[in-house]
């Protein structure tokens, strides 16, 4: 499992986010996602309700090829937070398996602008 901690991400902006995925037992990045569940949620620190949620399937996680997915969280979503430290978490489910990939601390900053 990793630990992150990310750079500041506005609350008035996009958030897109390209990563990779490695094998624990390879240290190869996964390049087949074919029955991979990858799961990312964003909660305030304290809290267990899911601010933002992303998958595969909801298609706030895509695939770019070699390896690499990036998510998504539009304005729409991000309006939703206010200023402050988020907690991420991300579960991948393979073969059966749920493993906990990473957790991290991201700050949101309030991008000012309402339109």
């Amino acid at each position: 499992m990793f630990e992150a901690r990310f750079e500041q991400v506005s609350n008035r902006a996009d958030w897109v986010q390209p990563f990779e995925i490695v094998d624990d037992d390879t240290g190869e990045t996964i390049t087949d996602f074919t029955g991979v569940e990858v799961t990312i949620e964003v909660r305030e620190q304290g809290s267990s309700y899911a601010r933002l949620s992303a998958s595969i399937d909801n298609g706030k996680i895509t695939d770019l090829g070699n390896g690499v997915l990036e998510w998504q969280f539009p304005r729409s979503d991000m309006t939703g937070l206010c200023s402050g430290s988020y907690e991420i978490g991300v579960t991948i489910e393979r073969d059966d398996l749920t493993t906990q990939y990473l957790i991290g601390i991201v700050p949101i900053v309030d991008g000012i602008v309402s339109i």
